[in-house]
């Protein structure tokens, strides 16, 4: 069964009633892209397509340190749903492991991050995150045909159902057999901007109140932000998610 995450503050929640009877919406893509940048702590996802009929695992709620999600290895016009939310509460989970069968995984990102400063094995700072940078490879056995389509969609309280971020779509080839300048080596693409909107709001006493170029988890009064994904035969693709703390 479905699950839906919401992760909000109480500030984010009175904005929501502000919003709750009346308003438009407006969302675009994000006007540039951040360069590629491996270096840092960060997370990583490992999602792995799986033959058709195969459930990998019968209790999907796998939990707190669990890095893989499955996915069914080719999924064309029925699409895999991988929904995220961003938590102040939970430390980076996979909720829901399993899209094999359902076509549904579910990821936490945490807000905050901790470190051990002083080596005694003791994380003793805390550290608040703005964002995380986001990249993607296709990896697994060459071909020349496998990719990966990721369309990012939201849906917020009230009127909203489910938007594309109209630019935002991005096409991920799986590992070529030639590879990046005939290397043979998988070709990373940047994903940050898929977590990056403008938005433009009317409330209900007319006003127009903008968010340019927004983490999309700090738009007040959103209810779910998910990848919408088609898999043409990549068995293994890595998402790595870096955090970009406050005040840096």
């Amino acid at each position: 069964m479905r699950r839906k995450f919401t992760a909000t503050t109480m500030a984010t929640l009175l904005l929501v009633s502000v919003f709750a009877t009346s308003y438009v919406a407006l969302v675009l893509a994000k006007p540039s892209r951040p360069g590629i940048d491996f270096s840092g702590p960060h997370f990583n996802l490992n999602i792995h397509g799986v033959p058709a009929g195969v459930d990998k695992f019968k209790d999907d709620s796998i939990g707190s340190g669990r890095h893989s999600i499955f996915v069914p290895l080719y999924v064309d016009t029925t699409n895999i749903t991988i929904e995220y939310a961003f938590s102040y509460d939970l430390n980076w989970t996979v909720v829901d492991c399993d899209a094999t069968i359902d076509n549904y995984a579910s990821i936490i990102l945490p807000a905050y991050m901790y470190f051990d400063t002083d080596g005694d094995g003791i994380e003793d700072i805390k550290k608040s995150v703005s964002y995380y940078k986001v990249y993607v490879v296709g990896l697994g056995k060459p071909s020349d045909t496998s990719e990966v389509l990721i369309y990012p969609e939201v849906a917020h309280n009230g009127s909203w159902i489910a938007y594309e971020f109209y630019e935002d779509k991005l096409e991920v080839s799986g590992h070529r057999k030639g590879g990046k300048g005939k290397t043979g080596q998988p070709v990373w693409y940047n994903g940050t901007d898929l977590f990056f909107v403008d938005v433009e709001f009317m409330n209900s006493t007319g006003d127009i109140i903008e968010y340019i170029n927004q983490w999309v988890f700090d738009v007040p009064g959103l209810e779910g932000y998910w990848w919408k994904v088609t898999n043409n035969e990549v068995r293994l693709m890595q998402v790595r998610f870096y955090p970009v703390f406050n005040g840096k």
